[in-house]
């Protein structure tokens, strides 16, 4: 049997078959985990996560096509129900939960070899090179793996030396994963590193985050409760409309291995994207917030991608473009907002703060630093009249501001009324 990208002739002609309806991306979606109801926006970004962009390994030159999604939301709203479905859907997979790492790494692991010498052992990352590794509750991980999975999921490789050898692991894995918020329940007027125990260089390594919570609606409570005690209904709404498990495991497996190209006409759309988000930031000046980085950019290109390989195609389109950019939107705005702003700010995700505080912090150090070199200490006096008289920022912002200060450790007070940097 003549094989076309891994898959056997006749299973290529029924998966084509099968992109040819005009529905299929809505088919697709609807096919992930149908005994789940609703969460059409985050079973999309799960289905580009499956799909993955485009891989490109030439002349030195590597660009990353796999997609990182983590899934942050309330206690029993089917977070791990979407990661078993993904774990036993995609080709290649692997699925750990938050405790697994107390029995072997997650990047490494170690083992007794002969004459009872440790050994280094590849962690499940690393096992599922070319696939997806699923983790459930990523907050329950230990501190420990979770810093060591930051540079492996940045750089998609690892090397080690030990007794002289050096070895070299590939993780090329695109990771999905799964999260309760600290204190139980998402809180919307708080960051999402305030709402997480996770660090922001991990959280940064998404291309996607999405909140669910568990808020009472009496009409989407009640479609969920006939989805669920009247499957019967729903088989029949959905007739015709829901791809078998084994179709959509096939179509994946084919999807995948599809290299669609960006054409120039997509390209531009996602530049002119790219430098209109940018132009707020211009106009703003230093406190602006910034609502899109190369980061994100890059993203928006392998969420591109991956919808045209879910329609099959040989090219990416404008469409998917949009598409892409709409859903990588609906994800910033759940977790890149500054609450009391109610602005996009990318610095929430990549400092754990709002750019506006940001900025007054360095106002504060800098003037801090001033009076230091003068002085020899900072007296509460001087430093409020500066920052009033220069920033126009109040005794009452100034008293909350440096207390945030002390606590991180960046100044202390050597007795009351008094600061100093900590160098």
């Amino acid at each position: 049997m003549v094989k076309v990208l891994g898959c056997e002739q006749d299973t290529v002609e029924y998966v084509r078959a099968i992109a040819s309806d005009p529905r299929v991306l809505e088919r697709l979606v609807d096919s992930l985990a149908p005994n789940l109801y609703g969460l059409k926006v985050v079973k999309e970004a799960i289905l580009y996560f499956l799909l993955g962009g485009v891989n490109e390994e030439n002349e030195g030159r590597r660009k990353r096509g796999n997609i990182n999604l983590l899934i942050v939301g309330d206690p029993g709203t089917g977070k791990s129900q979407l990661l078993s479905f993904v774990a036993d859907v995609a080709p290649k997979s692997l699925k750990v939960t938050g405790n697994y790492t107390d029995m072997e790494g997650l990047v490494v692991g170690t083992s007794r070899g002969e004459n009872d010498r440790p050994e280094v052992v590849p962690g499940v990352l690393i096992q599922a090179d070319k696939g997806v590794l699923v983790i459930d509750r990523l907050d329950r991980m230990s501190r420990r793996e979770l810093a060591a999975l930051v540079p492996v999921l940045t750089e998609q490789v690892l090397t080690i030396t030990s007794d002289g050898l050096q070895e070299t692991f590939y993780a090329r894995t695109a990771l999905i994963a799964s999260a309760n918020p600290t204190l139980g329940r998402y809180n919307p007027y708080q960051t999402i590193a305030q709402n997480l125990s996770l660090s922001i260089p991990l959280l940064s390594c998404f291309d996607l985050i999405f909140i669910i919570r568990d808020v009472p609606d009496i009409f989407r409570d009640r479609r969920t409760a006939d989805h669920i005690l009247f499957p019967g209904r729903r088989i029949e709404s959905t007739a015709g409309e829901i791809i078998s498990y084994n179709d959509l495991r096939a179509y994946i497996a084919y999807a995948r291995e599809l290299k669609p190209k960006l054409t120039p006409d997509v390209a531009q759309h996602l530049v002119n994207f790219y430098v209109d988000m940018r132009s707020a930031s211009y106009v703003g000046g230093e406190a602006a917030a910034i609502s899109v980085t190369v980061r994100q950019l890059e993203a928006l290109v392998r969420i591109a991608e991956a919808r045209a390989k879910a329609h099959l195609r040989e090219e990416v389109l404008v469409a998917d473009a949009k598409a892409a950019i709409d859903l990588m939107t609906r994800s910033l705005e759940q977790v890149g907002i500054d609450v009391e702003a109610e602005k996009l700010d990318l610095d929430i995700l990549y400092t754990g703060r709002p750019r506006s505080l940001n900025v007054r912090l360095f106002k504060v150090m800098a003037t801090i630093e001033e009076i230091e070199k003068k002085d020899g200490i900072v007296k509460d006096e001087d430093l409020w009249d500066t920052l009033y008289t220069e920033y126009s920022i109040s005794r009452r912002e100034t008293a909350r501001l440096i207390t945030k200060l002390i606590r991180e450790g960046t100044i202390h007070s050597p007795k009351p009324g008094y600061y100093k940097r900590n160098l």
